[in-house]
């Protein structure tokens, strides 16, 4: 592989990490009356979608993703929540656990949406229990996986359906 093949994946995936964080806000921030009507909550995760993007297409032999994983989450907890730690776990927490999953799934769609979908369900409970313990969440368990759970993981399986084969044509482009 030549040098500026590397260096394209190493420069390109942080930028678009980095954009996606804003994105992720942009686009809840444009559509929150449609995804916050009563009784429903839906979560658009695009950042953790590009995260499973890197994990289910290999970057991590070409870059440090651990390192954007940390640096993503305390963005994240920064810009969206103001308390520390509680999105910096929950994207380590789901990427882990994509992680040892996808030494087990191959790379189809069909095995990768099932690798999003478990990562998806770790970042969103990890969520909700850190949100209950400080007191902000304060809905049932049962609330919260037929109002928030289920359309999110509807939404984002169904974007990270949509962006599967143009991300894995990008990264081939890119290496």
């Amino acid at each position: 592989m030549a040098f500026w093949q590397l260096t394209r994946l190493r420069v390109i995936y942080p930028v678009l990490l980095f954009l996606i964080l804003f994105v992720d806000g942009t686009f809840m921030s444009s559509m929150g009356g449609l995804f916050t009507q009563f009784p429903w909550h839906i979560l658009p995760t695009l950042t953790l979608g590009w995260l499973f993007l890197g994990v289910q297409f290999d970057v991590e032999n070409e870059l440090p993703l651990w390192f954007y994983i940390v640096v993503i989450g305390i963005l994240f907890d920064m810009y969206y929540t103001g308390i520390f730690g509680t999105y910096t776990f929950a994207f380590i927490a789901a990427v882990a656990v994509m992680k040892q999953l996808h030494k087990v799934l191959d790379e189809r769609l069909v095995s990768g949406l099932l690798l999003y979908l478990a990562g998806l369900l770790i970042y969103l409970l990890i969520s909700y229990v850190s949100g209950f313990v400080t007191g902000i969440a304060n809905v049932s368990m049962l609330s919260f996986l037929l109002y928030e759970v289920l359309p999110t993981v509807i939404l984002n399986l169904v974007f990270a359906a949509a962006s599967y084969y143009p991300v894995w044509s990008l990264f081939q482009f890119l290496r």
